[in-house]
């Protein structure tokens, strides 16, 4: 849910007076995910620096205004209407990776919210650091990968982070511990967050990483970059998978599979023919056509095994 905003000339010269990026009204959303569908942000912000972010955010609130915060848009699903309120964008201006602290065994990489997962990853390797290569090749900014809890077999980021700035909607900035903070599969939860429309702002992560061999390490990237790459479908844009895997249950794809919706297709959105737990968006799908497509695959594996799939995508707007 977000809040209408009155675009006029004053909210316009305001916003830009307080942004020295890029400032843009009815934004087209699709430009902005991996599944490139989704309308149009009434407003969509790129601020250059934390302070550029949080003097933004302080203001958006006292206004009493919306905000939804985005990273590369890899996890997004945004819907036909689009998003009312503010976009903020933390992929232009909230990035940069830095060594906090170095030891003998251990060593603690920070990385800003809007920092490529990509690029964290090669950074530990390029260093020597174990602990990240469970996120080679997967999608999207260091803030995404945080409040997703993002991990494959292999590992989560909550095994890795040992601390998190916050900025919240009253202004505050807290550094809060792992220790602190409520993960689960696929989430992450902020103690004291209660306003969806002025959520807390992870501007960036501490990883408590180990030293090793770089030729390891790189050898071991390329392994798991070449397997998931033939796991993985092509020829489409995704938002990876689309489903999270349910408890005590097959892994999604494979109920989807064996629940025949392998290759179905909905106007240009397709379950994928090589990996079931991923819609593709062929080239004019709607965020309604994968909407709808996900709404008969999760019927059919309920149907035929009574188990729920619940979305990974991260569905926003209206």
């Amino acid at each position: 849910m977000s809040r209408f905003v009155r675009i006029d000339r004053a909210f316009r010269g305001a916003i830009r007076q307080r942004v020295n990026g890029a400032v843009v009204f009815d934004e087209p959303m699709a430009a902005h995910t991996w599944l490139r569908v989704g309308g149009a942000a009434d407003v969509y912000v790129a601020p250059n620096s934390p302070d550029e972010l949080t003097a933004l955010v302080k203001w958006l609130v006292a206004e009493d205004v919306s905000y939804f915060i985005i990273g590369d848009g890899s996890n997004l699903l945004v819907k036909d209407k689009g998003i009312r309120g503010v976009v903020i964008d933390m992929s232009a201006g909230i990035k940069g990776i830095s060594v906090l602290s170095e030891g003998p065994v251990s060593t603690v990489v920070q990385a800003m919210a809007g920092e490529s997962l990509h690029r964290l990853c090669r950074f530990a390797i390029d260093k020597g650091l174990a602990g990240l290569n469970f996120a080679v090749g997967i999608p999207g900014s260091v803030g995404g990968a945080i409040m997703m809890n993002a991990g494959t077999a292999d590992g989560a980021v909550e095994q890795v982070l040992t601390q998190t700035t916050v900025l919240f909607a009253d202004g505050r900035m807290e550094f809060l511990k792992n220790s602190s903070l409520a993960f689960g599969y696929r989430e992450f939860k902020i103690p004291g967050a209660h306003d969806p429309l002025h959520p807390p702002v992870v501007i960036e992560g501490s990883f408590q990483l180990q030293s090793s061999s770089r030729e390891d390490l790189a050898a071991e990237a390329k392994a798991l970059l070449k397997s998931r790459s033939e796991r993985q479908p092509k020829g489409g844009a995704s938002a990876g998978c689309i489903f999270k895997n349910p408890q005590n249950a097959e892994p999604a794809g494979a109920l989807i599979e064996q629940s025949g919706m392998k290759g179905v297709k909905l106007g240009d959105a397709l379950v994928s023919e090589k990996h079931a737990n991923f819609i593709l968006n062929r080239g004019n799908a709607k965020a309604g056509d994968i909407l709808q497509l996900m709404e008969k695959v999760q019927s059919a594996v309920y149907k035929k095994f009574g188990v729920e799939l619940k979305p990974e995508v991260r569905i926003v707007g209206e």
